[in-house]
């Protein structure tokens, strides 16, 4: 119904007679509505394409917009007075009309007065429908106004802002920068460890291949002696 609701004034404004220049097409006072507005879920389904209003027989019955008269007779035996209002078009029936097709027509004009011949009422009624092309509409619409209340939003009250992020402070890099620092001088460390080892390792090598190399006691080295000898 909301759809309907929003599409019927959307259509109003575009180009049919403004809300103000709607009526009921009974009374005043504004009659009962014996039966709501009930469309079909689909064009071809069963439903109810109008409203049906409480009546007495030989009511007056009037147009509930300014338009012209689209049609104005006996339709499958029972009276029927269809005005247009631009986009929009309302039908009225069992009614014996009293105007003709093709005349110009305000809001309250006499079309006719109600007959007989309603039979889906408990009670003497009038159908009234509205139709905007092959699209059924609620007519009540026109003379209802739909009043919504919104809820009351309170405006959000103001937060104390959050204290500002402290800035990094600079010893985690420090500490990365000694961390570096340490691990270079523990790599030298450890290499200059090494080359001692070498060296020491070498040193003691020769020292111990020279100790080899030394005559025991009571052995002659000639080549020596021939060395010494051949030396002026």
């Amino acid at each position: 119904m909301t759809v309907f609701s929003l599409l019927l004034t959307c259509m109003i404004a575009i180009g049919s007679p403004g809300l103000d220049a709607w009526r009921w097409p009974l009374g005043p006072p504004a009659p009962r509505v014996v039966r709501a507005f009930s469309p079909p879920a689909v064009p071809w389904g069963a439903g109810h394409r109008g409203v049906d209003l409480a009546a007495r027989p030989g009511q007056a019955v009037y147009a509930a917009g300014p338009g012209r008269v689209a049609y104005a007779d006996d339709l499958a035996g029972r009276g029927v007075v269809t005005i247009d209002h631009g986009v929009l078009r309302t039908t009225y029936l069992p009614v014996r009309p009293s105007v003709r097709t093709g005349r110009r027509v305000t809001s309250g004009t006499r079309i006719g007065v109600l007959e007989r011949g309603m039979l889906h009422c408990p009670v003497t009624c009038l159908h009234w429908g509205l139709r905007r092309g092959a699209l059924y509409l609620n007519p009540l619409n026109l003379v209802q106004r739909q009043v919504r209340l919104l809820p009351l939003w309170r405006p959000p009250t103001p937060t104390a802002a959050p204290p500002p992020l402290a800035s990094p402070s600079p010893q985690p890099r420090m500490a990365l920068r000694d961390a570096a620092t340490a691990t270079g001088g523990a790599l030298s460390g450890m290499l200059l460890s090494l080359a001692l080892a070498f060296v020491w390792r070498r040193t003691r090598l020769r020292f111990r291949l020279h100790r080899r190399r030394r005559q025991p006691p009571g052995v002659i080295n000639l080549s020596q002696e021939r060395h010494l000898r051949r030396a002026p």
